[in-house]
């Protein structure tokens, strides 16, 4: 979406923390050394500090250094997500610290919010990789989720000749969009303006369940972006603007699947069409996260803008071009300065030859793409809920509203006439699109459903309920195999929506797979638990 990251809501931020104004003793200098250690993902450094930290502390008389140090300490399990600890070291600082409080209870806030939600979570585990989650029906995003993150990894560590140190990478799955944003420190307005659902931040891959969503997300490709984030984290710690971060995250997304690099039509169609009229955003303006663009479509354009350069680094300024760029940031040097460097030309002549290499791939401009906002849910049970075109009382509104009435009263050709007067004036709006496939399966034209929607997924390749309609139609004119493949990519895409468990259970034993029908049905049990 990729509108749906922040995850650059992570980069940038750093840790605000500053110690108690004082003499530098042999205690704040390892205080400060052991900040700078977990600011700059040194985390086995911050544990060597932390333990020494804690031998100190028998010898230290001043009450504030003492607050100091056990705030440090809050702080270094915080980062090792054991919020319990934090929470109990944060209490001894509380009760030393003498003067403002006011950091120290806005942490403890966050803290005491923190240990409740992880009190008693689910978990699993691979070889790489722990996930937890609070909500017993978030266990359905465990055995595919850690699947696709092994394949990322494998792909990445690969690509990055680097392999990130420190045990299992941790991933926490979030019940909400509040629940994250206080996870991650940040306003919930902000993460539900921006679309954020997920953010890799103290070295852990933090995402909102896919639940939490009207129609869910690809949480797998999510799971490999934040991955991504945390490959670049661990290499070459805060030193990379954001641009550059995002810019890997996105060209790297769909490495799990062996498709490196590749955007979707309508990225491609903002993308060209912002270089023809000069509407591209500046990297500056993309600083200090994603989080502040206003539109979907900003975001959209951010990202194709960014992963097309990394990939036009990597072609044009060698192999090696991105990891050179590594240490010349690392060493202080500006992006700019650094991609001189790299590239052998000034970033003005950079800039103007990555767009006329854009433009070169021809790619085709869709008037009236559409770039959809995510639907954060604000209650349960919306999980079978169906795509609404944007209120209003325009032309389109009005065919799409007639269109459903008719279609709910069973007048199922009627209402394939007025969805295509509304698709006359929308081309590309999905939400259209998908309607009208489904009113051409209702009326038994499937050849005609399984054009429309097919293409509304070519042009459109993350929205779930495009595959579900699809798997109707196929279903309905015979077709089961390719029944079942669309109804598998909409579960890959919102694993929470019952219809495609019951449809595809019925298949799989239609066609003697009982297995994955067993496997299927305990799914769907799973998926009815009450929530937490």
């Amino acid at each position: 979406m990729r509108n749906k990251f922040i995850v650059a809501a992570g980069i940038g931020l750093g840790l605000l923390f500053c110690l108690t104004a004082q003499p530098s003793t042999g205690l704040s200098i390892l205080l400060n050394q052991g900040y700078n250690a977990l600011d700059d993902w040194k985390y086995q450094d911050a544990e060597e500090a932390a333990a020494k930290v804690e031998e100190m502390m028998g010898a230290e008389t001043d009450k504030d250094q003492q607050a100091d140090a056990y705030y440090f300490l809050a702080q270094y399990w915080f980062h090792r997500a054991d919020y319990r600890r934090s929470l109990a070291e944060l209490d001894k600082s509380l009760e030393l610290k003498t003067g403002s409080q006011s950091k120290e209870k806005k942490f403890h806030d966050r803290l005491e919010k923190l240990a409740e939600l992880f009190a008693h979570p689910g978990e699993a585990s691979s070889d790489h990789f722990l996930m937890r989650w609070t909500d017993p029906r978030d266990e359905l995003l465990a055995q595919p989720g850690l699947a696709a993150l092994e394949q990322a990894y494998a792909a990445l560590s690969q690509d990055f000749d680097f392999t990130p140190k420190g045990g299992k990478i941790l991933v926490e799955i979030y019940p909400n969009a509040a629940e994250l944003a206080n996870g991650v420190g940040l306003e919930e307005k902000m993460i539900k303006d921006s679309g954020t659902i997920a953010v890799c931040k103290y070295r852990r891959l933090m995402l909102t369940s896919p639940r939490a969503l009207a129609f869910g997300y690809d949480y797998l490709v999510t799971f490999s972006h934040e991955l991504v984030h945390f490959f670049v984290y661990s290499r070459a710690g805060e030193s990379i603007p954001v641009w550059f971060h995002e810019g890997l995250a996105k060209y790297e997304e769909m490495s799990f699947r062996g498709q490196a690099g590749e955007l979707s039509p309508v990225p491609k169609s903002l993308l060209v069409t912002a270089i023809k009229n000069n509407e591209l955003i500046s990297f500056r303006q993309m600083s200090p996260t994603f989080a502040q663009f206003k539109t979907p479509k900003q975001g959209q354009l951010a990202f194709s803008e960014v992963a097309t350069m990394v990939d036009y680094l990597r072609r044009n300024c060698g192999r090696d071009s991105w990891f050179k760029m590594f240490d010349l940031l690392g060493q202080g040097k500006t992006d700019k300065e650094a991609m001189g460097m790299v590239c052998g030309q000034d970033f003005n002549s950079i800039w103007q030859n990555w767009q006329k290499w854009v433009l070169a791939k021809n790619w085709p401009a869709i008037p009236g793409a559409v770039v959809m906002r995510l639907e954060f849910k604000e209650q349960e049970g919306l999980e079978e809920a169906e795509e609404k075109p944007e209120a209003g009382e325009d032309k389109t509104g009005e065919y799409v509203r007639l269109g459903d009435l008719l279609r709910d009263r069973k007048f199922y050709q009627a209402a394939v006439v007025e969805y295509k007067k509304a698709l006359n004036l929308e081309p590309y709006d999905p939400r259209v699109m998908n309607k009208l496939g489904l009113g051409q399966a209702l009326a038994g034209n499937y050849p005609d459903a399984i054009s429309i929607l097919k293409q509304s997924a070519e042009i459109y390749p993350n929205y779930s309920t495009t595959y579900i309609y699809l798997g109707q139609a196929y279903w309905s004119s015979g077709d089961t195999k390719n029944a079942v493949s669309s109804y598998e990519t909409g579960l890959e895409q919102n694993p929470f929506n019952p219809i495609p468990y019951r449809n595809l259970i019925q298949l799989y034993q239609k066609q003697g797979d009982s297995a994955r029908a067993s496997e299927l049905q305990k799914n769907l049990e799973i998926l009815k638990k009450p929530g937490r």
